[in-house]
């Protein structure tokens, strides 16, 4: 069971949408939610400062860095605020906090195993730094000890889900948190996918048992043949319209084989239009 909800706000209109998911899910699941909003202290280290303020054509002076502390901590203030005003609008169990330090490492560190954390994908000018939470949405569902909720542009309940389901430890570890924590939500239809390399039956056979063990909620199985990466990420795009969620499990290749092959998790995420739900 989840234990708290921790959203990582930044101010960008994809944090936004993180933390109406964050209270969406809270009034769901009857769990408290947390904004956080981290001040990245690289922004007001020297080197950083300088390089922007030449890039930008002006000169730093002796008392700028403390400015920019000053605003830094006003803005977390204001994105704070309003995210406490909406969940006391919406009625959820609310509390925010903000800190210092390396966005990744921050929100990481505040999490338990219990936990789910929820960020946008992109945050504010994630196109010109890879400072903000939005550029870092992969490094936390990486480093997290719990499951990571990845949202994108559009708020939507969460009604029909994909669950990605190969079999192994991760993708079991799925299916079991569909079944014991999300299942009060309201989920009204999971579609499962499993892509084989060909028309194993051995293989099929595994799967619907593994299925029928851990996954207690009416499902369909849908079983395509190829590569995952690319059989889920066209799945689920041409059929943005009906679903509301990917699951799967997070991370499950060796690191020599993401190294040399890449990750089929990190391909999934930067190539889908859908929020991604990732377990450990």
């Amino acid at each position: 069971m989840i234990k708290r909800i921790l959203v990582g706000l930044d101010g960008s209109k994809q944090s936004e949408i993180a933390g109406k998911y964050g209270i969406y899910l809270s009034k769901k699941l009857k769990k408290p939610v947390i904004g956080i909003d981290i001040i990245d202290i690289r922004l007001l280290e020297g080197p950083f400062i300088e390089d922007v303020a030449g890039a930008l054509g002006f000169t730093v002076y002796s008392d700028f860095t403390p400015k920019i502390k000053e605003a830094l901590e006003k803005r977390a203030d204001i994105i704070l605020n309003n995210f406490a005003k909406e969940c006391r609008e919406e009625g959820a169990d609310c509390s925010i906090v903000s800190a210092y330090g390396i966005v990744v490492n921050e929100i990481v560190g505040m999490a338990d195993p219990e936990d789910l954390i929820i960020v946008g994908k992109k945050g504010q000018h994630s196109e010109f730094t890879a400072l903000l939470i939005g550029s870092t949405s992969e490094a936390v569902a990486r480093k997290s000890p719990c499951p990571v909720l990845i949202t994108h542009e559009v708020f939507k309940e969460i009604k029909n889900v994909i669950l990605a389901f190969d079999g192994r430890e991760k993708s079991v570890h799925a299916a079991k948190y569909i079944s014991d924590t999300l299942k009060d939500i309201g989920i009204k239809k999971i579609t499962v996918l499993s892509v084989l390399e060909d028309e194993s039956t051995e293989k099929q056979k595994h799967i619907e048992e593994l299925l029928k063990e851990y996954l207690k909620l009416p499902y369909e199985l849908k079983v395509l043949y190829g590569y995952p990466e690319e059989e889920i990420t066209n799945f689920v795009n041409d059929n943005l319209d009906t679903y509301d969620l990917l699951v799967m499990g997070a991370y499950g290749e060796s690191k020599i084989k993401e190294l040399i092959l890449g990750s089929t998790t990190s391909y999934i995420l930067n190539h889908t239009q859908i929020p991604a739900l990732l377990v450990k």
